[in-house]
């Protein structure tokens, strides 16, 4: 054989391992990726972040948000005093079901009244078949035949982390917002109340709950009347039912539902933060699943 035809010859066999070698590893990667996709479901394969996470919303959209939302509880003896306030939560048919603190409730006699975003006043009934019997919560509803109302959208409280921006928006008595700043405070003409809303951050998340369901602290400055308020996340989404202010007034001696005291500087973490229960899906069917 010719020294030129040797090369040509030996180019030839080059080629065919190279061509070779090129298909086989074509053929693992696309076996390994058909093994990847046939053993994995639709709750372990990765899914994109942009498209199950809610996009975030501006403070003005979220102040929006919390106004319809929200609203307040009197007794039909007593319209004109506020006991507390209310989370909207779910429209079933002309039923509207909203959510608050029992010590709201505590606070007067029944029959209560749900007054909402558009000065409607409706005949509230309490929802005796919705039990927590380890969580400061109480449910109420009322019937609307002529007008639709926003209704909360409920987020992921797993996913709550200590620095995360919060907002509780709720009512207070007119006359008891002089040391609230003028941009947190909206007072509604020829009204007995006013409309606050508050942002702050999540200070502190108990692995364990308090005795009522506390488990949610936050830095937000909130005021009697607000108890039962939505606290929301920057998507809009309600993720705890606000229910204590920082600092009271009184001696606080924290207890966890297990009987247990939290350490010196946790207790004091907690004094010094608003405190909310979580709220979630499963907490509500878990306590409604009976309607």
């Amino acid at each position: 054989m010719s020294n030129r035809n040797w090369y040509w010859f030996r180019s030839k066999i080059i080629y065919t391992l190279g061509l070779v070698i090129c298909l086989g590893g074509v053929s693992l990667a696309i076996s390994r990726q058909q093994s990847i996709s046939s053993n994995c479901n639709i709750s372990e394969c990765p899914i994109p972040t942009s498209s199950q996470s809610e996009p975030t919303l501006t403070v003005e959209q979220i102040q929006q948000l919390v106004q319809n939302i929200t609203v307040k509880i009197s007794t039909k003896q007593l319209p004109q005093t506020l006991l507390g306030s209310g989370t909207l939560l779910k429209k079933t048919d002309n039923i509207y079901t909203v959510i608050t603190n029992a010590h709201v409730l505590r606070a007067a006699k029944p029959p209560y009244q749900i007054h909402t975003v558009d000065g409607s006043i409706y005949n509230a009934a309490v929802l005796t078949k919705a039990k927590f019997p380890q969580e400061d919560l109480a449910v109420l509803q009322f019937s609307s035949h002529n007008v639709v109302y926003t209704g909360a959208k409920l987020g992921n409280t797993s996913t709550l982390q200590v620095g995360e921006q919060v907002f509780v928006g709720g009512f207070i008595s007119r006359g008891t917002a002089d040391d609230i700043p003028e941009s947190e405070v909206k007072t509604v003409k020829n009204s007995w109340y006013s409309f606050v809303f508050t942002a702050g951050e999540v200070s502190i998340l108990l692995t364990k709950p308090l005795v009522g369901g506390y488990q949610i602290g936050y830095t937000n400055d909130v005021r009697k009347g607000m108890s039962g308020a939505p606290l929301l996340n920057i998507k809009g989404e309600v993720i705890g039912i606000n229910s204590l202010h920082k600092n009271p007034l009184w001696d606080s001696s924290e207890v966890y539902q297990d009987g247990s005291q939290p350490e010196p500087q946790v207790e004091k973490l907690i004094i010094d933060s608003s405190m909310a229960i979580p709220i979630n899906q499963q907490v509500l069917l878990r306590h409604l699943e009976s309607n």
